[in-house]
């Protein structure tokens, strides 16, 4: 996909992966960029701003994956805008932190709303924004993880590692739903360098990460910029590509 006069959707598209996932489609030359975000209002006014600078045109749309209405008028915002949609990034993700051996830890509350933002918000962004990217021939990246395919003990629960197992069934099934028009793709990263991580690990970080790069056959971990780079190129490189999820783990999975 040419990604001139084209636009595209990112949601959680204020930090971390979703922020450089935007810069990355505005530095490929994309004409317009949705800044998709519930709280995190000044990080998304800010790189509006940025993107702004650099060309494209960018849109902050606040809207919680959660609800059905919020997504649905998030669409319709983007078509009254733009007039169109040609790529879906879905990015937003939520976790709680408990230890995989920790069952009794792991609340129900805790299931619905990683189950919910994960998996169910993905499907209701595609949902919503299928009939628009139909139009355009567009396509779907959705953002799992390498714990959606492999258990490491350091995952963050046993339901985030579910709900992104399941994201990647949803895709292949997504994949088969809207095609021919739309192709639906996933990336699954491996530990990666964002705030949310350093912010959990807080004074351990470093420790962590060079533990964690030691068993990585490539010597360390991911940034978002590796994992934005992937998401682009499968938008940008994959015309005959659908129903595949990309790994990102610098060979983390080959052992």
């Amino acid at each position: 996909m040419e990604l001139k006069n084209r636009v595209a959707l990112v949601t959680g598209g204020a930090t971390g992966i979703g922020r450089a996932t935007v810069l990355r489609l505005a530095q490929a030359g994309i004409e317009g960029v949705v800044i998709n975000y519930r709280s995190s209002k000044k990080e998304a006014s800010e790189l509006a701003t940025e993107v702004r600078s650099a060309g494209p045109d960018a849109l902050c749309v606040c809207a919680d994956v959660k609800s059905e209405e919020q997504v649905r008028q998030m669409i319709q915002q983007i078509e009254q805008r733009f007039g169109r949609l040609d790529v879906l990034v879905n990015n937003a993700g939520v976790t709680h932190w408990v230890q995989v051996s920790d069952l009794e830890g792991l609340t129900d509350a805790m299931w619905d709303e990683i189950l919910d933002i994960n998996v169910k918000g993905a499907f209701r962004c595609a949902r919503a924004a299928g009939p628009l990217l139909s139009k355009t021939q567009g396509m779907v990246i959705n953002v799992s993880s390498i714990s959606g395919i492999v258990a490491p003990a350091m995952m963050s629960s046993l339901a985030y590692g579910t709900a992104k197992a399941a994201l990647i069934h949803l895709t292949r099934g997504l994949a088969v739903a809207l095609a021919p028009k739309v192709r639906v793709n996933a990336v699954a990263p491996a530990f990666t360098d964002t705030k949310w991580t350093r912010e959990h690990y807080g004074d351990r970080y470093d420790q962590v990460v060079a533990g964690a790069s030691a068993g990585i056959p490539l010597r360390r971990i991911a940034t978002p910029e590796d994992v934005a780079a992937a998401i682009v190129g499968l938008v940008t490189g994959g015309d005959f590509v659908t129903g595949q999820t990309l790994i990102i783990d610098g060979g983390l999975s080959l052992g």
